[in-house]
């Protein structure tokens, strides 16, 4: 899904700011997305633009003013739409498997280092996502979870593919 079409999603259910779209999109997909959060500001003022959300200003006394984001029945269908579109097999890209296609040109020390500390860095991502869970489970809807759970999984076995190269270059 591209970026609007994440945001639209978050809106469907309520409206949010600027700063609540950021929060939610760091609790779901920053860990399973190439979105950034430098995406979002753009991306809400062109879909104001395009008539699939509309902006609210609220005034607070001693604080910036609140931008609220809410979408409108054109927005509603754009993300219908996105969600009916049939989906494309993913090619998954990994820097990682790009790089140990030409381990032989490295030491043995250099392979074994580059391999354990990409190991360490996806653990490290599995546990800040596991961390989520009291939340996310408190909060989401039963596909939502099933989201959380299916990433867990994928970083799961990552580790372990990975963990498996790091004894192969034992």
């Amino acid at each position: 899904m591209d970026v609007q079409s994440v945001l639209l999603g978050f809106l469907m259910r309520n409206s949010m700011t600027g700063y609540d779209l950021k929060k939610a999109f760091s609790m779901s997909f920053s860990f399973f997305s190439g979105l950034s959060y430098g995406s979002i500001y753009p991306a809400l003022k062109k879909m104001e633009k395009l008539g699939l959300i509309s902006k609210t200003v609220e005034i607070q006394d001693g604080a910036p003013n609140r931008k609220v984001y809410t979408l409108t029945e054109e927005g509603r269908k754009a993300l219908f739409e996105s969600l009916r579109m049939p989906l494309v097999p993913e090619r998954h890209k990994s820097s990682f498997l790009m790089r140990l296609f030409f381990f032989a040109y490295l030491t043995p020390e250099e392979r074994k280092a580059i391999a354990a500390e990409h190991l360490d860095s996806v653990e490290r991502l599995r546990s800040q996502l596991e961390a989520f869970r009291p939340e996310i489970e408190v909060r989401a809807d039963r596909f939502q979870l099933l989201c959380f759970e299916f990433g867990l999984r994928m970083y799961r076995d990552l580790a372990h593919n990975l963990s498996e190269v790091v004894k192969a270059l034992e």
